[in-house]
């Protein structure tokens, strides 16, 4: 069986699993036991919601080509977490490189999205058997398999680049409500890129709070999301296509922007500033612009916040992840307010601070 394969579908299993919820384990690995039976044997070491948070997050990146670039982008923080500062002394003694991983990781475009989900769903099942199989089933296909988005190379010369800046209209924007309001500039500027309309004729309403199908929609805006013609795997009770939210929900979950709730979707739900930033560091990751923080820098970046203990333990790295891009700020210089229901005015400079980060 190919072992490049093996390595970033099982070592990076075990390392993301390590890095992001288990930040103090004294977490070294012993890269000469084999790979597959490592990971399992450490993976499910862990408790049930901390794997299946694991899982989760591996998904993020294998959804979608732009995940698994930030993927590559994470790579060296991510291993010299896990395996330590000698990381790639460790990983030559297995004959692996780092740059043997990110081309590893390029390879896995060349698989259906299903396919890479079902990886995920036999690691989370722990059936190493189906692992395997899967896995010779690309190596007896020459590693082609069913492409969704052809070679790495073949996105880079067709596609566009992450910097590139997409065409977005030209729209007068005049809101008669925003003339003396703080968030001026960012609302008028992402306005007249009909990234952000207004709720009436010359009205933003700068105050009122935001759905999370209102701020799904921002972003499928900027990020120039299409919803894809096939509808199959989309299935959330409380968005149906009567909705006008119904094309950038799906548009947004295809392309692992948004997820649900237990529930459903909530659209109709006033989104937190915390769930917010997890929406927009997801949408920086999908264009290659993220970076990395260790559990110091995590606890460095939010001590400056009097109410940081109320972030929620899900939300502590993305926050933190955002405020080193320049995305967020808090409400003041000693308050986040991470459980406070984001107003029109702070979600438009969010997206501005995005647009920023993403096209210029």
């Amino acid at each position: 069986m190919k072992s490049s394969i093996k390595h970033i579908a099982v070592l990076l299993a075990l390392a993301l699993a390590l890095m992001v919820f288990l930040p103090t384990a004294q977490a070294a690995i012993n890269v000469d036991e084999g790979l597959i039976d490592l990971a399992f044997q450490k993976l499910y070491s862990l408790d049930d919601k901390t794997k299946s948070d694991a899982i989760s997050l591996l998904r993020d990146y294998f959804r979608t080509e732009q995940g698994l670039d930030t993927l590559k982008q994470d790579l060296p923080g991510i291993l010299k977490l896990v395996i330590g500062d000698n990381y790639e002394e460790k990983l030559q003694e297995e004959g692996i490189s780092l740059s043997q991983i990110k081309s590893d990781i390029d390879e896995l475009k060349n698989w259906s999205r299903d396919d890479r989900m079902a990886l995920l769903d036999m690691i989370e099942k722990g059936d190493k058997d189906g692992v395997k199989d899967l896995l010779q089933k690309y190596e007896d296909a020459g590693t082609g398999g069913t492409s969704t988005g052809g070679s790495a190379a073949g996105s880079a010369a067709s596609g566009e680049t992450q910097s590139q800046q997409p065409v977005f209209p030209e729209v007068k924007a005049n809101f008669s409500d925003i003339q003396q309001h703080w968030a001026k500039q960012y609302i008028q500027a992402m306005a007249e890129k009909g990234i952000l309309t207004g709720k009436a004729e010359g009205v933003f309403a700068p105050e009122d709070k935001v759905t999370r199908a209102e701020f799904v929609t921002m972003l499928v805006r900027l990020l120039k999301i299409e919803a894809p013609s096939d509808a199959s795997s989309f299935s959330f009770p409380d968005v149906t296509e009567k909705d006008w939210f119904y094309a950038p929900v799906r548009a947004a979950y295809a392309a692992g922007l948004a997820k649900g709730k237990q529930s459903g979707f909530d659209p109709k739900g006033l989104i937190t500033r915390e769930e917010m930033v997890s929406f927009v560091v997801r949408a920086a990751s999908m264009k290659n612009k993220s970076a990395f923080v260790d559990s110091t820098e995590i606890e460095n970046l939010l001590q400056r916040f009097k109410d940081s203990t109320a972030i929620s333990a899900w939300a502590r790295t993305d926050v933190a992840v955002a405020l080193k891009l320049g995305l967020v700020s808090g409400i003041k210089a000693d308050e986040f307010a991470p459980k406070g229901t984001a107003t029109r005015a702070q979600a438009a400079t969010v997206i501005y601070n995005l647009y920023k980060l993403l096209y210029e």
